[in-house]
C-alpha cells in the first residue's frame, strides 16, 4: 500500500512566516541574536505545522521547549496535548551524531508508519550547551546530516544563536547548510561546503 511519503518530497511547505515556502528534504540554517529573534522563526513553523496536521518535532534545551509551550499557548495552540496526541514532540536532543542519526530514523519510521506525510524538523543549537552533547559534536552531526538529509521525508530548520557561539562555531555551522533564513527570505548559502569536505575539517581538529 503507498504511503503519504511517497510522493511528497520536494513539495512546497509554507514555514509558517511571511510568503516563505520550502520544500520536503530541505536543510535550513538560521542565525538570530536573542530569543525574541528565535522565536519569530520556530513559533511560527512549529505553529504552522501543528495546524496542518504535520508532525512536528523540536531538539532544544528544556527552557526553549517551555518557551515554546508558552508560545503556542499565546496562540490557543496546547502544547502538552499535541504531546500527548504524538503530534509534537519535544527533546532534548542526544550524545552523540550516531545516537542522533537513529533518532531521526526512528521517527520518521513511526511518522510514515502512522499516515504524516513528513516530519517538521526543528533543532536549536543550545541543546549543545545544555550538557547533552559537546558543540564539536553537535556540528559533526549537522554535517553528517546534510549528508544524509536525502534519506528522509524531513524538512529541516536549525538555529544558532549567535550570542551564544564564537564565529568558529558559526562558520561552521553556516556552512552545513545549504539553505539560510535572512529576515523573510530563504536564499541559497554561498558559504555551504561538501559535507564529506566539513566532516573530514572537523575529524582533523581532534
Amino acid at each position: 500500500m503507498a504511503s503519504p511519503f511517497d510522493d511528497v518530497m520536494k513539495a512546497s511547505v509554507p514555514l509558517g512566516f511571511g510568503d516563505v515556502t520550502a520544500s520536503v528534504g530541505d536543510h535550513i540554517g538560521h542565525f538570530y541574536r536573542g530569543s525574541d529573534q528565535m522565536f519569530n522563526v520556530l513559533g511560527p513553523y512549529v505553529a504552522e505545522g501543528l495546524r496542518r496536521g504535520e508532525r512536528c518535532v523540536v531538539i532544544s534545551s528544556p527552557d526553549t521547549a517551555d518557551q515554546l509551550r508558552e508560545w503556542l499557548k499565546e496562540l490557543g495552540l496546547n502544547a502538552d496535548d499535541a504531546c500527548k496526541e504524538g503530534q509534537l514532540f519535544l527533546h532534548p536532543g542526544l550524545a552523540t551524531q550516531s545516537d542522533m542519526r537513529a533518532l531521526v530514523s526512528r521517527v520518521e519510521a513511526e511518522s510514515r508508519d502512522e499516515g504524516y506525510k513528513f516530519v517538521r524538523w526543528a533543532g536549536d543549537a543550545g541543546w549543545a550547551l545544555a550538557g547533552k552533547t559537546s558543540v564539536c559534536e553537535m556540528l559533526r552531526w549537522e554535517a553528517l546530516y546534510d549528508k544524509v538529509s536525502g534519506d528522509w521525508q524531513i524538512l529541516a530548520l536549525c538555529q544558532f544563536d549567535l550570542t551564544q557561539f564564537g564565529g568558529d562555531v558559526v562558520m561552521d555551522a553556516l556552512r552545513s547548510h545549504p539553505l539560510c533564513i535572512m529576515g523573510d527570505v530563504l536564499i541559497p548559502n554561498p558559504f555551504h561546503v561538501s559535507p564529506d569536505k566539513l566532516l573530514q575539517e572537523l575529524s582533523e581538529r581532534d
